[in-house]
Order: structure tokens, then C-alpha cells, then sequence
């Protein structure tokens, strides 16, 4: 998402966008069902300015558990301090920058793509689930908890763990 300095007014602004998700190549981490959502608040002093706010993003997503599809939103936060390009030393703007701490900008125009990208990237979580309480698939003959319960009973103990079971069980002052 590439603005214009021009369409930031100096002091505090507001900006919102919808853009195609393609535009940020999200769909290894996300299947995006719209567009990313953008709203920012913009706090500009001269050539330096500050982007605070979120990027939304409805997906499709497979539950860890069960493995049915479900539809939930992403809400990423983004925090960004943008600078002219010249403002710092050349070895401390590359050094902030590949920080992340501060994005630079030619006096023209601030490309936020790479943040909202990353930003909505770091928001998916490591275990998705369709909801908190999913009961999952049965281990033993695949049936869906969350649906019915399955004739299974209770599981059975692996076979391949006798011999450590049968390990705990011996009374150390006998000898083996």
C-alpha cells in the first residue's frame, strides 16, 4: 500500500483502505475471502510521520482438531515511524530499518505493504481452531466429537508400552 506524502495532512489524519489481498501475497498463511482492511491514524511533523492502527482481513482456515473449514478474521495491529531517507547515517538508516524500528521514505511516497503483510502474517495463529471448545476427531475410528460420540469406550493402552509399564511396576528393593 503505497501513499502519496501529499495525502497526509501535516498533524494528526486519519486514512482508511481497502485494498485485494493479492496485492499482499498472503495466501500461503491465509485463503483471504476480501480485501485487507486498513485504517490508520497518522500523526505527520514535516518529513517524519507515524502510522498507528489495524489491517483486517477475513480467511479461510482448516481447524487443527476436526479439520472443517471456518471463516475468521484477522485484526492486525501496525505501528510504523517513517523518516526521510538522508535524515540519519546511511549505516544506522539500514541497520533501523532491517529492525523494523523505522521505514524510509524518498520525500514522495511511504510503501507500507511489506508492514501490513508481515504484520497480518505474525496475527495467524500457530494452532487454529474453529472454536476454543473443539472436541476434535476420535484417534481410533475418525469420527467427529463435536457431532456424535463414537462407540470407541475408552481408548486402549499401546501394546508397544508394556515393557516400560511393566518397568514402573518393579519394586526396587527386589532384585531383576
Amino acid at each position: 500500500m503505497k501513499l502519496l506524502l501529499s495525502e497526509i495532512p501535516e498533524g494528526h489524519g486519519r486514512l482508511e483502505r481497502r485494498q485485494p489481498a493479492g496485492a499482499y501475497d498472503l495466501d500461503r498463511w491465509v485463503r483471504p475471502t476480501g480485501d485487507v482492511h486498513v485504517t490508520l491514524d497518522t500523526d505527520r511533523r514535516g518529513q517524519q510521520i507515524t502510522f498507528r492502527g489495524t489491517a483486517q482481513v477475513d480467511g479461510i482456515h482448516e481447524c487443527a482438531r476436526c479439520l472443517k473449514e471456518f471463516t475468521a478474521r484477522l485484526e492486525a495491529e501496525i505501528l510504523v515511524l517513517s523518516e526521510r531517507r538522508g535524515s540519519d547515517d546511511p549505516r544506522d538508516e539500514e541497520a533501523l530499518e532491517q529492525a523494523g524500528e523505522v521505514l524510509y521514505h524518498e520525500g514522495v511516497e511511504v510503501d507500507l505493504g511489506a508492514v501490513i503483510r508481515e504484520a497480518v502474517i505474525l496475527e495467524v495463529p500457530l494452532v487454529l481452531l474453529c472454536r476454543p471448545d473443539c472436541r476434535g476427531l476420535c484417534p481410533h475410528c475418525g469420527q467427529d466429537r463435536n457431532v456424535n460420540e463414537c462407540g470407541c469406550g475408552s481408548s486402549k493402552p499401546d501394546p508397544r508400552w508394556d515393557r516400560l509399564r511393566s518397568l514402573k511396576n518393579v519394586n526396587p528393593e527386589e532384585p531383576r
